[in-house]
């Protein structure tokens, strides 16, 4: 009864549920550090170095996703999963044991801020390549709602612990949990290690994208990093940088995923810098401005828990992933048409509502679905491409812009800017869903391929 209300298959639902409380508790460990972060560094810093911070943050973020790319394909997964963990918990224990010693830093609130960020997309990063560890691409598709649900909760409950407990508890002093909740996340990974084993994902020959001509020859192969050029179409990854950068200019999906990712973070961080700049000008304090998150993170994540149980996967049947991915792109460009305005703090919390929780619980599922389209190999070069390589590119450019309008006071264009980045993010949105084709996604039967007959996707074996 419980799987078919979450919309899984016999047997999913007991697979699913220590990665669910993994997630949970990374989660709450993050969202905890997002809020105190960002409370810390515009409180005690101000907002008119965010961008610099930004900047830095990216510049980071690059080298960590740099280490990652020669890591992860070395070493077990859960062993880089543990020192992805270790790091920030390390970070978030120095940070409080400095500030409440020495008391606050410029600094310190930088190397916090800066270090949530890396902690952030190298756990967003891995724990996508993780699952792959334990579930086919089909499965995947299924269980994915619901054990990124677990960071929902995990998300609820770091609103209520920072709501109930900024009266008391200055926000620094919340650090300890962070790094505990994060110590948790590591023996949750050493449990899943031991209990849990790695299925064998069948080989997929068929790449759902409409394929540009291949050059004749080895020309093209040879561009790629591909030594094989017959097993091109059979998902066999470029091998070098010359060849991922042809592989992502020749493949039309992998070409507007990019291009859609670019504009979606340039449009994430202008948004984020706009409601920031508002909530220092109404916030007096840290305590005020650390409730008030708390609150508001509560409330809007449990709208996302609810489109992410019983929604999305219900959604994207009826509507495919083309209609679930232009329902995004839909209400970013009101978030950001908002904020080409003026926001005020409705609308900077509906701004920060799409740009942050329904991220999660609308487009990063779609968006993963999108890219189990191609075989693993692909998949797991796309991954790395898209969120370790593109996702720092685009916020480091975005913070260099934002820094020069931020420093000539030219906030006028910050809106402009904003706005063409939404627009755009629809328009690039267009390219991509008609890159490829309309079908199920595995595991799933839409009402359109049911009213056309057709039966839902399935991995092929090789």
């Amino acid at each position: 009864m419980v799987s078919r209300l979450l919309y899984l298959e016999p047997g999913q639902l007991k697979r699913c549920w220590p990665f669910f409380v993994l997630y949970f508790f990374l989660f709450t460990a993050l969202t905890l550090a997002d809020a105190l972060s960002l409370t810390l560094f515009v409180q005690n810093v101000g907002t008119r170095l965010l961008p610099h911070c930004y900047a830095i943050s990216s510049a980071f973020v690059l080298i960590g996703v740099t280490w990652y790319l020669r890591s992860a394909s070395k070493y077990p997964s859960q062993w880089v999963f543990w020192l992805i963990m270790i790091v920030p918990l390390c970070l978030f224990m120095a940070v409080w044991v400095i500030v409440t010693l020495l008391g606050g830093h410029h600094l310190w609130y930088g190397l916090l801020f800066i270090g949530r960020e890396i902690a952030f997309a190298l756990v967003v990063l891995h724990f996508g390549t993780y699952l792959q560890d334990y579930f086919t691409r089909a499965e995947l598709n299924r269980v994915m709602p619901l054990i990124y649900a677990g960071g929902r909760v995990g998300g609820i409950l770091g609103g209520v612990l920072l709501e109930y407990t900024s009266p008391w508890i200055p926000p620094s002093g919340l650090l300890p949990v962070t790094a505990g909740l994060i110590g948790v996340g590591m023996v949750g990974v050493a449990w899943i290690t031991r209990h849990r084993t790695h299925v064998e994902e069948p080989t997929d020959v068929s790449l759902v994208v409409e394929r540009k001509p291949k050059p004749p020859g080895n020309e093209g192969a040879v561009e790629r990093g591909i030594k094989n050029p017959s097993e091109t179409d059979l998902g066999e990854a470029p091998t070098t940088w010359r060849g991922l950068m042809a592989f992502v200019w020749s493949n039309p999906l992998l070409f507007w995923i990019s291009v859609t990712t670019i504009l979606y973070f340039g449009c994430r961080a202008f948004l984020n810098f706009q409601y920031s700049v508002l909530f220092e000008e109404i916030f007096d304090n840290e305590a005020e401005m650390a409730r008030f998150l708390g609150r508001y993170t509560q409330w809007a994540l449990i709208g996302s828990l609810f489109l992410q149980l019983f929604v999305i996967n219900r959604w994207i049947a009826f509507a495919g992933l083309k209609g679930a991915h232009m329902t995004y792109a839909a209400l970013l460009l009101m978030a950001c048409l908002a904020g080409s305005v003026g926001l005020t703090l409705a609308t900077a919390m509906f701004a920060r509502l799409i740009e942050n929780e329904l991220r999660y619980g609308l487009r990063n599922p779609v968006s993963q679905m999108i890219v189990n389209l191609f075989p693993k190999p692909q998949r797991i070069c796309a991954r790395a491409w898209s969120l370790g390589f593109l996702i720092p590119v685009a916020t480091l450019v975005s913070s260099v812009v934002l820094a020069v309008l931020v420093r000539w006071e030219l906030s006028v264009v910050i809106g402009v800017i904003v706005a063409l980045l939404g627009f755009g993010y629809l328009t690039a949105s267009v390219g991509l869903i008609q890159s490829f084709r309309e079908i199920s996604p595995p595991g799933f039967h839409t009402w359109r391929s049911r009213k056309r007959g057709e039966e839902p996707a399935k991995e092929t074996g090789g």
